[in-house]
């Protein structure tokens, strides 16, 4: 990962039957709900915070998309390690809780963080609160 890749160029793309791209400044401008959300370390350890971001539901829709009908898979900009991408189901991405969280505890998030966006997921464990996000893949589940 660069410094190009979480600063002023970095882009969100959704895409879905609407491609997007939306720089940080136009997340900020969504509507923004905060949650206290914990996560869970396969390390051990866990904590709560409270998350700010725009609800997965939301992102779906601008996508073209009603929440409920389409799982996500969120991809890191990343370039090493296991945990690059997660896969959410309907279910998740409908969850009012479920976030592209931009800040925690009422600060931007740090780059450690997962600058400039992330996952929050209720009840994933952290591994799967994919940091550094830059796309958002929402695809039709089979049933």
């Amino acid at each position: 990962m660069t410094a190009a890749d979480t600063g002023d160029a970095w882009r969100l793309t959704l895409a879905g039957s609407r491609p997007v791209a939306l720089t940080r400044a136009e997340l900020l401008a969504m509507p923004l709900h905060t949650y206290a959300l914990p996560i869970a370390c396969v390390e051990g350890w866990s904590t709560e915070q409270e998350w700010t971001g725009v609800r997965l539901a939301d992102l779906a829709r601008l996508a073209g998309f009603a929440p409920g009908t389409v799982g996500v898979t969120a991809t890191s900009v990343q370039r090493v390690g296991y945990f690059g991408s997660a896969s959410f189901s309907p279910r998740q991405v409908a969850d009012p809780r479920s976030l592209l969280a931009l800040r925690v505890n009422g600060a931007d998030l740090s780059l450690d963080h997962g600058f400039p966006a992330r996952i929050m997921v209720p009840n994933a464990p952290g591994v799967h609160t994919t940091k550094w996000v830059h796309r958002l893949d929402f695809h039709q589940e089979l049933s």
